[in-house]
């Protein structure tokens, strides 16, 4: 017995101090039960016990009176989709089950009419509480596509006006005192970033960050290549060069979000292509028909440009199928060919590394789109492998508490707080003793090299070296999108085809560089290094 005991000692103090269990985040899609044939997917195909996190997808925003919007009521309410899947609660009380708001097909025009008023954002967060207590789900994930994106129907004012949402949203959950969870589904291009999210703030005000470090390639980039390559290749140039997962979850921490918030995307699908007729050159980065639209469509999923890894494996396997597989040494990725066609995807080993890399670099676990993508009738081989590698990796893994460096960075980056309906207070997120703290500088974790990074101060743009405007007289026109202003503390910025002024917070100056409010002494104009702070 004393024996039994010091053994027991001994491993408790092995475990790692404070350490969070890891997330295992499956997105199940709902649609997926529309699917022909073995491709058809429903609630008891769901492998529960190897998620610690099931999203629901997807509800949408009502925009004739701003409250919820059920996008397949017949699914959903009628043959009691919602009721069913928290239900799983009954037989599963550990897992978090969560419905997803938003999605691709959503679009952003309505979630940015939505955020740009108090009495909208009000209105769908009622809606928001209702929908939950009345289905009793756990939590809430935003995948808002994005905010800030002019492609997508958002606006310049979505950076804040999401921010002020999301806090709002925190301050009425918690009040609602139910333990719900928010989340939030984000891209990792850095453009992205800078127009849509207060990235320090919305990773205190959030439970976790579901990273979607996938979809990097596709057709519209008019090259065949791997979609979630883990690290930068040779032929990565211009704006793909750091559009990998390993840079842009290091984007994440460097802007200031805790590595332990970061659930990292695995995709369980392939992008595909068709690619230039005669051409046999089927390395990444080869030519495409872009006016095809991708590949050719799976007999299950029927999209082109896509296949789910079940209509991918069991060609691979096929020896007289014509596939050809490859591996990508330096994207740790594999892809295939046959003809005219190609497809970059996961696949057990490349599941695996990407397994080995989130333990050494301490994020807080692992997320896939979609669960129901997997090889879920075992076709290829035992059933759900791709979800099994993650619950085998994830499932013995404790995510380490990051470490801390004391290097200030500028505060004024975080727009106001807004005021509450009932006169509360703002959510207030102390750190406890040794926790992460998103306004200082830090390093990634105790577990790995510890790099140093700085957030930067501001919300900055794409960098100008080559900035040539006179900032002497205001400009008539818009020559890029930002252009300097005589007066240190102030800019312009192209808004609407037209420029427009804007001020720098007090103390700092405009850079006419790196294009963002900075310190005085960090200034480029010699002129501007000389104001008083």
């Amino acid at each position: 017995m004393k024996l039994l005991l010091a053994v027991a000692t001994i491993i408790t103090l092995l475990q790692p101090y404070d350490a969070t269990p890891a997330r295992i985040v499956c997105y199940f899609s709902n649609w997926a039960i529309y699917r022909p044939g073995i491709g058809r997917y429903a609630q008891e195909d769901l492998p529960v016990d190897l998620c610690t996190h099931i999203v629901y997808s997807f509800i949408g925003v009502n925009d004739a009176d701003w409250s919820v919007l059920v996008i397949d009521p017949e699914l959903d309410v009628d043959q009691n989709g919602f009721r069913n899947f928290t239900n799983l609660k009954k037989t599963h009380p550990k897992v978090k089950l969560q419905v997803a708001v938003g999605g691709w097909a959503e679009g952003g025009s309505k979630y940015s009419a939505m955020v740009a008023e108090k009495s909208r954002r009000d209105a769908f967060i009622r809606s928001v509480i209702s929908f939950m207590n009345q289905y009793e789900f756990d939590g809430f994930d935003l995948d808002w596509e994005y905010p800030g994106a002019a492609d997508r129907g958002g606006s310049f004012s979505d950076k804040d006006k999401f921010f002020y949402f999301v806090e709002e949203l925190r301050r009425a959950f918690d009040k609602e005192g139910k333990n719900w969870e928010i989340t939030m589904a984000v891209p990792i291009a850095k453009f992205r970033l800078q127009e849509g999210y207060h990235v320090p703030e919305l990773c205190e005000l959030l439970d976790a960050i579901h990273v979607m470090s996938y979809d990097l390639r596709g057709n519209w980039a008019g090259f065949a290549d791997s979609h979630s390559p883990l690290y930068k290749r040779p032929h990565d140039q211009w704006a793909y060069e750091k559009l990998n997962v390993n840079d842009g979850l290091q984007l994440w921490v460097d802007y200031g979000c805790s590595p332990k918030k970061l659930i990292v995307g695995i995709p369980f699908y392939g992008r595909t292509f068709t690619l230039s007729n005669s051409n046999t050159n089927y390395n990444p980065g080869t030519y495409i028909n872009k006016e095809a639209g991708g590949g050719s469509p799976g007999p299950y999923t029927n999209a082109t440009g896509f296949l789910a890894y079940y209509e991918i494996c069991p060609e691979i396997l096929n020896k007289d199928s014509g596939w050809t597989k490859k591996w990508d040494e330096h994207g740790k990725v594999p892809y295939a060919y046959k003809g005219n066609q190609w497809v970059g995807y996961e696949d057990p080993e490349s599941v695996q590394i990407k397994m080995d890399w989130i333990k050494s670099k301490g994020y807080g676990g692992a997320m896939t789109w979609a669960i129901d993508m997997d090889d879920f009738h075992g076709l290829c081989g035992p059933k759900n492998p791709l979800i099994n590698i993650l619950y085998a990796n994830m499932n013995s893994y404790s995510v380490p508490e990051p470490t801390i460096s004391t290097t200030p960075r500028p505060e004024w980056a975080r727009p106001p707080s807004t005021p509450s309906a009932d006169g509360s207070k703002p959510v207030q997120t102390t750190p406890k003793p040794g926790q992460w703290v998103p306004e200082k500088s830090t390093s990634t974790t105790q577990r790995t090299t510890t790099v140093s990074t700085t957030e930067a101060p501001p919300a900055p743009a794409v960098s100008n070296p080559q900035n040539e405007v006179d900032g002497s007289v205001a400009p008539k026109e818009c020559k890029q999108d930002f252009m300097p202003h005589e007066l240190c503390d102030k800019y312009y910025r192209c808004v609407h085809g037209k420029p427009t002024e804007f001020a720098c917070r007090p103390g700092t100056v405009f850079h006419t560089q790196s294009n963002i409010c900075d310190w005085p002494e960090h200034a480029d104009r010699e002129k501007c290094k000389k104001i008083e702070q």
